[in-house]
């Protein structure tokens, strides 16, 4: 019997451990802190591109590696983006509408699963979430920095933050954008076993 915790699945497992670490290194706003929750969400975010990867060239791919690979990269989206919404860098109900799509897409894999059936991945979900990836990398970044040219007194720099917080919400409605595309496209499309 093949193992359940390949190489790959070990790599989505650490996804899903990170997210905590980057969570609570964000919450204590720091410069130095948001910088080390970069880092954390960098890497992060990089195991989502090798463990599908992995799990295809070595032949290893499981029902457990398909089920956990979009959950994972769900809890590290919703996680930080949620983070965002209650410390007030971005606005709730854009977090929401991504939020509403994740748990609906999610629901409908475990409905997939439990009738023997499976859903894959499409090229327009799997865009959205590199634009999504992308999105909060800036927003950790601006923050960071933001952080640490108030430290160091670089008054003459510094942006005020409610502008950074219009920035963020720009964002963040590209990536809501591109959410309801892959939404509405696997909505209406002819195969309907990719979400």
């Amino acid at each position: 019997m093949r193992s359940l915790m390949t190489p790959a699945n070990l790599l989505t497992t650490l996804r899903i451990l990170l997210v905590p670490v980057y969570l609570w290194l964000f919450s204590l706003h720091t410069w130095q802190s948001v910088a080390l929750a970069l880092v954390v969400f960098i890497i992060a975010a990089v195991t989502d591109l090798y463990d599908g990867r992995l799990a295809r060239s070595r032949k290893e791919i499981t029902q457990l590696g398909k089920f956990m690979d979009p959950l994972a990269d769900k809890f590290l989206v919703i996680g930080a983006l949620a983070q965002f919404g209650l410390m007030g860098l971005v606005n709730l109900w854009l977090v929401a509408i991504i939020v509403f799509r994740d748990l609906w897409v999610t629901i409908l894999r475990v409905t997939a699963l439990l009738g023997g059936k499976e859903l894959k991945t499409s090229g327009n979900a799997k865009l959205k979430t590199t634009i999504q990836l992308t999105v909060i990398i800036t927003i950790i970044t601006f923050t960071g920095a933001h952080g640490l040219l108030r430290q160091y007194g670089y008054s003459g720099l510094i942006v005020d933050f409610a502008a950074y917080k219009v920035f963020f919400n720009i964002l963040l409605s590209v990536a809501v954008a591109f959410t309801l595309y892959s939404w509405y496209s696997y909505l209406f499309r002819s195969n309907p076993s990719k979400v």
